[in-house]
């Protein structure tokens, strides 16, 4: 169950305690003391400002019958709106005995103004009286952005309407809490086209009037079935970040995590990004080359306990069905050369997580792939990247190489680089596949003050990237498979927007980055908002022949339930929402650059 000790939204659970004998009691037509309105308790600040005073307060109930949750309660609404926009008409109402107060009654009653969870409330109710049945209480229009003069503390409690269509922006929490984000576009991560900084600030704080919590309201953690579509979420029936979802009515209500509306009914949901087919295969004289970071693939090879792996599967058959999302994305990418990231650093042999894959996706290609294999293991982080190919289309012309120094020893992950000829055309290309250090797990280090979040957008660590940026250059020039060639390519999850320092610093070394103008796309999404980790960029030379770029869009936009895990899921749900397909096979989704020569 979900802690979340507030109301019970849409419900109401209500009763009425008997008064005590030195207490006027309450008339609809002479109350015992001024009524206070709604508007007045809850003010114009983040607080009411009377917390913890006794009021007589009326207004018409909004909500209805709910009860799952941990609170009984109502909400109620003002009869009629002050001329104040900044304060909320909503009010929630705390009562623990049942009464069977229905929506459109209008209530007279006493009580104590309290904040629970930071929602405005009237707890301690000492006496209602039902003033009126069936009044017709009426949302309030709302349209994001919300205009300056207006903010959702300023909305709390009041049961609002969206006559606009909203966008799905993120769906992360779908099944864990039943929540989605809505806009009203597709939000983007400010540093992926704002400058980091004042820039990027002001972006997230405008992009904040954007958005919208959309809570399901049944306070249980793990719903089954997930309420959204409301056509039943299954593998082969997705609700993908940038659908629409029209008709969006609902209350108000705030608790520690935010404001989140819990409708008072059931959308509509339309599908308006669909899933993408699989690449365009490519023509006879292309080089196709991918990076796809799969999603920590750990085998267990090697350890005393191969399940749970450290990282990965958490059992045998959790691990087939990773596998076999892996092998259908990688299979239907139609690629030369593949760089792999959040692979097991097991090795390569029978049994590591390289190998495991490899051998996999060739059984169910027609032409087979193989490894790339460095003489020194690549880093000492658990996981490690990699990179495979078709040796019907290239061969390898160099000795694979990895560095493992500074800045590669502990933050970032050794990279790996390999030169191929390219038979078609007599070329020789050298691919470098690289994972920097993530934004999470902030040090708290007094030392380590340069790696923290600088608050600019770019999180923290971003001068460990940025070290790797110039160290990957300096390495990268000193030709480190053996083989100088004009032909070079980074690709990797550089944990950086497209605006960030780290990718700014390889530019500024000289390379080329790479991109559609038309189609940009994008590679992650996290709290409702999307951008590209993903990258590739170019030496100039290599950059002249670029033919397309796709940011394929098969897991970003999916939801996490769709992936291959079984935690948190029953029998059931499991076989409902798995197939073996290339959608949600991970959380990044891969880049696929095809170059003709």
């Amino acid at each position: 169950m979900r802690l979340m000790m507030f109301m019970p939204l849409i419900a109401i659970l209500l009763g009425l305690t008997a008064c005590s004998n030195s207490e006027q009691q309450l008339s609809c037509d002479a109350p015992s003391r001024p009524v206070v309105t709604i508007s007045a308790i809850q003010g114009q600040a983040e607080q009411s400002p009377l917390l913890g005073q006794q009021v007589i307060t009326q207004g018409v109930v909004i909500s209805e019958v709910y009860p799952d949750s941990p609170l009984p309660g109502l909400m109620l609404q003002s009869l009629a709106a002050d001329d104040k926009p900044q304060t909320s008409e909503g009010l929630f109402i705390q009562l623990t005995e049942f009464s069977g107060y229905q929506h459109g009654d209008v209530l007279l009653l006493q009580g104590t103004v309290a904040e629970i969870n930071d929602l405005t409330s009237l707890t301690d109710i000492n006496q209602v009286v039902r003033c009126a049945t069936e009044t017709q209480p009426e949302p309030m229009a709302v349209t994001l952005p919300l205009p300056a003069e207006l903010n959702f503390e300023a909305l709390e409690g009041m049961w609002l309407s969206f006559s606009q269509d909203l966008i799905v922006n993120d769906s992360y929490q779908l099944g864990r809490y039943g929540e989605l984000i809505l806009a009203d576009q597709r939000l983007l991560v400010p540093t992926e086209i704002k400058q980091p900084g004042a820039a990027a600030r002001e972006y997230a704080a405008q992009q904040l009037r954007q958005m919208l919590v959309l809570d399901d309201g049944r306070w249980q953690q793990n719903p089954d079935p997930a309420p959204y579509p409301p056509t039943g979420l299954t593998a082969d029936n997705s609700l993908r970040l940038g659908d629409t979802v029209r008709g969006v009515s609902g209350l108000l209500f705030q608790d520690e995590r935010g404001y989140r509306l819990i409708p008072t009914r059931t959308p509509e949901f339309l599908t308006t990004n669909p899933r993408p087919a699989a690449p365009v295969a490519k023509q006879a004289d292309e080089l196709r080359i991918a990076v796809f970071n799969v999603l920590n693939f750990f085998t267990g090879h090697g350890q005393a306990e191969p399940f749970p792996t450290r990282r990965g599967a958490r059992t045998p058959a959790d691990l087939a069905r990773q596998q076999a999302k892996l092998v259908s994305a990688l299979a239907a990418m139609d690629a030369d050369i593949i760089g792999l990231l959040e692979l097991e650093n097991n090795g390569y042999g029978n049994g590591s997580a390289m190998a495991t894959l490899v051998a996999a996706l060739n059984d169910v290609v027609s032409t087979p792939y193989t490894l790339v294999k460095t003489a020194e293991t690549p880093g000492t982080d658990a996981i490690k990247v990699g990179l495979i190919y078709r040796g019907a289309a290239v061969i390898e012309t160099g000795t694979a190489a990895t560095q493992t120094a500074e800045p590669f020893t502990r933050l970032n992950r050794a990279p790996v680089a390999q030169t191929f000829k390219h038979l078609a055309s007599g070329k020789e290309v050298t691919v470098a596949v690289n994972h920097f250090k993530s934004k999470g797990s902030c040090p708290r280090d007094a030392s380590l003050q340069l790696q923290a979040d600088q608050h600019d957008g770019q999180a923290c660590w971003n001068a460990a990237r940025v070290e790797a940026s110039h160290a990957l250059s300096a390495w990268l020039a000193t030709a480190p498979t053996g083989v100088t060639t004009p032909y070079q390519l980074v690709v990797g999850d550089l944990n950086a927007y497209r605006m960030e320092d780290p990718v700014r610093a390889l530019e500024q070394a000289g390379w080329t980055y790479l991109h559609d103008e038309q189609n940009p796309g994008f590679s992650y999404a996290f709290r409702g908002r999307s951008g590209s980790l993903d990258h590739a960029l170019a030496s100039p030379q290599l950059a002249q022949y670029l033919r397309t770029l796709q940011h394929w869009s098969i897991n970003a936009d999916e939801p996490m339930l769709l992936d291959y895990s079984s935690r948190y899921k029953s029998a059931e749900a499991q076989q409902r929402l798995f197939g073996p397909t290339p959608y949600r096979s991970s959380d990044h989704d891969p880049v696929i650059v095809t170059f003709g020569f």
